[in-house]
């Protein structure tokens, strides 16, 4: 379908969002510096692909979720992060066009590998996207807690494990049901990890036994929800054109019936009551008395509410009509699968 015609099959809700601005100036700057940390590092190796990421605007993304990052260097490491997983993730929605779940399961392994603390347990570890990660990881090395690191390990390890999930309604062209997408979406969008690495750019590290409180635990999956549906709202019109169906208005569609306009409201509602639901647990007497959770509080609505600002008024990302070619970005992801050392993990 032509992009003027999806275009015309719904118009985006009005979203209730916190009034005020908290981005920071410094997002210009970091959109120039993500740019030429991915070049450098060979993420991006075309003079398309860096047109292409440098619309997108991650650095000034991250002046609107993390304005408050205590130095140039932490809120450089957190525009790198999100760099190299915005790139990572472009590469791994494609992979179900041209591999089995198992197959990308197996690539996912690879990738996980790329997460430890040791450099004899990396698998694949010339590839420039593992190199590119390596770096970063170090620097995290330098300033952050082994427990610290093995539980964003294990965040990101919940979102990497999507990426079958996702192949396999890449390769049907089906649409989950509403009940399944409402699981997965959250995770795939990587929300659990980008809290925490987030928690660097702040300077703190919440300990196992706050994350796990039932308060905190049910703000970040009102977090997580609220940025799935705003996702998928805005980014309706790119995956339609794209093909890609993994997509919660698409699955309020298909329980509820009606047209793209009906369930994008019904989306839109959905945003609304998650972010409510946030909203009111920081509100909560027990989300007081600690600074870091605090911090923390402010970091989940600063990604729910600022997060779509930016979506909505300094980016391309969801609104661009252009799909680069494999010769244009070409895709690491499948170079890993097509090699010999994959096949013996």
């Amino acid at each position: 379908m032509p992009a003027d015609e999806i275009t015309r099959l719904f118009d985006l809700p009005e979203f209730r969002l916190l009034p005020g601005e908290r981005r920071a100036a410094w997002g210009p700057e970091l959109d120039d510096h993500v740019i030429d940390f991915a070049c450098r590092t060979g993420l991006l190796t075309t003079p398309a692909a860096r047109r292409y990421y440098a619309s997108q605007r991650i650095g000034t993304m991250c002046a609107y979720v993390v304005p408050g990052a205590l130095s140039p260097r932490r809120y450089e490491i957190y525009g790198e992060l999100m760099t190299w997983f915005f790139i990572y993730d472009d590469w791994a929605e494609q992979l179900g066009n041209h591999l089995s779940p198992q197959q990308v399961s197996g690539v996912t392994d690879v990738v996980h590998t790329w997460f430890a603390e040791d450099e004899r347990d990396v698998v694949m570890l010339d590839a420039p996207l593992a190199q590119s990660m390596r770096g970063i990881w170090a620097k995290l090395q330098e300033d952050t807690s082994l427990e610290w690191r093995r539980r964003l390990l294990a965040e990101t390890d919940g979102y990497l494990r999507t990426a079958a999930e996702e192949a396999i309604l890449v390769s049907t062209g089906r649409v989950n049901s509403f009940g399944k997408a409402s699981e997965l979406r959250p995770t795939a969008t990587a929300a659990a990890p980008v809290f925490m690495m987030a928690e660097h750019s702040y300077g703190i590290e919440i300990p196992m036994d706050v994350v796990r409180h039932p308060l905190v635990r049910k703000a970040m999956r009102a977090a997580a929800a609220a940025i799935a549906y705003g996702n998928d709202i805005i980014g309706l019109k790119s995956d339609l054109l794209r093909g890609i169906r993994d997509n919660l208005v698409l699955s309020l569609q298909q329980e509820y019936g009606g047209d793209l306009q009906l369930n994008v409201e019904r989306a839109a509602e959905h945003y609304q009551r998650a972010a409510g639901t946030l909203t009111a647990l920081r509100e909560d007497p027990e989300a007081g008395g600690r600074e870091d959770v605090a911090v923390f509080f402010q970091i989940l609505e600063d990604w729910v509410y600022e997060g779509v600002k930016w979506q909505l008024r300094d980016t391309d990302r969801y609104s661009s009509t252009v799909r680069l070619t494999q010769e244009e970005n070409p895709n690491q992801l499948l170079a890993l699968a097509a090699s010999s050392a994959l096949a013996d993990c």
